[in-house]
């Protein structure tokens, strides 16, 4: 006979929505710019306020939070960024691909970025920026949704078959009656980076923004990586970007392939 707790759950099904809570509110924490009182977590997560602060102090005692010293918000703690911080230092890809982008960024005074795809969005871990130059608000560890940036295109069309038609379902669904135009602006870079190689996107995230993205597959791993170069639109024009920026990221992506012992999957 199977027992059942109080709410009438299976043991194990009440620990997995827990887990699910608790990892709900980690993730809000890390996604703000500062630290989360327990009511916003609970507005954030959809909690009542008692079970958000109540999982918000269990984590605290586990080491993945962190409470203020004055008692009024949560912050990541130690245990998070040190998962943060193996994660990042595992892949090998940003000690063979820094070099290559700081010689691009000091070339053309633009930002270069490293992004690693997960689910629907990228996850940016290695950002090269010229000193001194006008910059975007990409920061390391900072997340795009895949579908508004260069980046994100080409991660999604490196993506298997199967892959990208889910992503294109949840897409879907998130936008609605305006899918159709989104989903053509995906399409656009798909078309370009089968025939050169990189795509191009003009104020998809910002309408004063314009970047070149590539993808990149390790072949070892089968992770799905993008390579990005981005300015400020007084700070680069579309025709350099066709001409000029494109075709050295392509250079890039060959280098980094060549550090790596392997070869870029088209």
């Amino acid at each position: 006979m199977v027992r059942m707790n109080d709410k009438g759950q299976k043991p194990e099904r009440s620990v997995a929505t827990s887990l699910r809570k608790a990892l709900a509110i980690l993730e809000q924490v890390g996604d703000a710019d500062g630290p989360l009182t327990g009511q916003q977590l609970a507005v954030q997560v959809g909690l009542s306020r008692s079970t958000a602060s109540r999982l918000a102090l269990d984590l605290c005692e586990l080491g993945y939070l962190s409470p203020l010293s004055n008692g009024h918000g949560f912050e990541l703690g130690p245990a998070a960024l040190r998962l943060g911080l193996r994660k990042f230092s595992s892949l090998d890809i940003r000690r063979s691909a820094a070099p290559f982008m700081r010689t691009i960024s000091d070339d053309t005074g633009l930002m270069v970025d490293l992004a690693l795809a997960h689910g629907d969005e990228m996850l940016y871990f290695e950002v090269s920026r010229k000193s001194g130059s006008v910059v975007l608000a990409t920061e390391l560890g900072s997340r795009m949704p895949i579908e508004k940036t260069a980046g994100g295109h080409a991660a999604i069309s490196a993506f298997m078959p199967v892959e990208r038609e889910q992503v294109f379902t949840r897409l879907k669904a998130k936008y609605g009656a305006e899918w159709p135009q989104v989903e053509a602006r995906i399409n656009r870079s798909l078309d370009e980076i089968a025939t050169h190689g990189f795509c191009t996107a003009i104020g998809t995230w910002r309408p004063d923004v314009s970047a070149v993205g590539l993808p990149f597959i390790d072949p070892r791993t089968g992770r799905v990586f993008s390579f990005s170069c981005s300015g400020i639109g007084y700070t680069i024009e579309e025709k350099r970007l066709r001409t000029e920026i494109g075709p050295r990221m392509v250079e890039l992506v060959h280098n980094v392939a060549a550090a790596m012992g392997t070869s870029p999957i088209p």
